[in-house]
């Protein structure tokens, strides 16, 4: 799926006193065309592999899951590429041969 980026946004990291916090702004009439049924934006933060123009160090891009679209992507049906396999019992308890490592 190709990446959906998201105009009227920046991001920028800024190194604090004691630990990284990021300078974000949204320009909310660019933002609107992007909302989901719902009215939300679902968005993913990235690092740029350089700063910007005007300083910024990530970018956003449209977050797009669904639990419907990941059905139609999944074939094996569960979440681990079909690589584990379910040993558990139907009491839930979980052994180490269950751990897929």
């Amino acid at each position: 799926m190709a990446k959906t980026y998201i105009d009227g946004t920046s991001c920028k990291a800024v190194n604090g006193q004691f630990w990284e916090f990021f300078n974000i702004s949204v320009n909310v009439e660019k933002l609107s065309q992007y909302a989901n049924e719902k009215g939300y934006v679902n968005m993913t933060m990235s690092k740029r592999k350089e700063p910007g123009q005007y300083g910024d160090t990530h970018y956003f891009t449209l977050n797009e899951w669904s639990p419907e679209s990941r059905d139609n992507n999944d074939s094996s049906g569960d979440s681990t590429g079909g690589n584990f396999q379910n040993n558990s019992s139907s009491n839930d308890e979980v052994s180490v041969e269950d751990l897929p490592f």
